[in-house]
């Protein structure tokens, strides 16, 4: 694997507990899990610690031991869910690192987030919620696209320093690169105007996505 492969620094929290990890990290698991699937169904106003207690199986003294408000789950329960499509676990998958490859797919990966289904669903969340108050998507933001935002930096910075792109702003190329992702697509999910994308259409639309990006940028 080339020295450029996962050359950007990984900060990542683990939310999925493995074989052996003591019971309070299958809690905070179960407690993420639960409140993920709640704030989705209800919204955040919609949702109480009591629910999200009954529905992780664990007590509301439990909930609060690992969570010290709602804003604080809320937040951990979108970095743990994000977290899933960060460019590193992309290119996992990548046998050959070559730009082409690792940009097709981190890009992928991202548009998976895009449209999925918990995706469409908070975002329908957020919108419902912008009207009584922005902190919560203040919260969102720091917790989930502001993250996956400076993921894809350092992996566009990766290319920069090997040469491969030339990209004078980072930060503006991976904004303008999240945009070109979305598309029309997003948009269409969002406002129910279709409730499923194709496989096939998601590849053509990465395919469009990364022939621009590299127009764009390509050395």
């Amino acid at each position: 694997m080339p020295d450029n492969a996962l050359a950007f620094e990984d900060h990542s929290i683990t939310c999925k507990p493995s074989r052996g990890r003591p019971r309070s990290d299958e809690k905070n698991t179960a407690i993420l899990s639960a409140a993920s699937q709640l704030f989705m169904e209800n919204g955040f106003d919609g949702t109480s610690m009591d629910e999200v207690a009954k529905r992780a199986g664990v007590s509301k003294q439990t909930v609060y031991s690992h969570f010290a408000n709602k804003e604080q789950l809320f937040s951990a329960s979108i970095r743990c869910k994000i977290e899933e499509y960060f460019p590193e676990r992309a290119l996992q998958g990548v046998p050959d690192h070559t730009l082409e490859e690792d940009l097709r797919a981190v890009c992928r990966t991202h548009c998976d987030l895009l449209v999925s289904d918990d995706a469409i669903a908070m975002f329908r969340v957020l919108t419902g919620a912008a009207a009584k108050s922005s902190n919560l998507a203040k919260i969102f933001w720091e917790a989930g696209p502001a993250e996956m935002l400076s993921k894809l930096v350092d992996f566009v910075q990766s290319w920069v320093d090997r040469g491969e792109l030339d990209i004078e702003k980072p930060e503006r190329a991976a904004m303008q690169l999240i945009s070109l992702l979305k598309g029309g697509v997003h948009f269409k999910l969002s406002i129910g105007l279709i409730d499923h994308v194709s496989d096939a259409d998601i590849d053509a639309h990465v395919d469009d996505c990364v022939t621009a990006f590299l127009k764009l940028y390509k050395a």
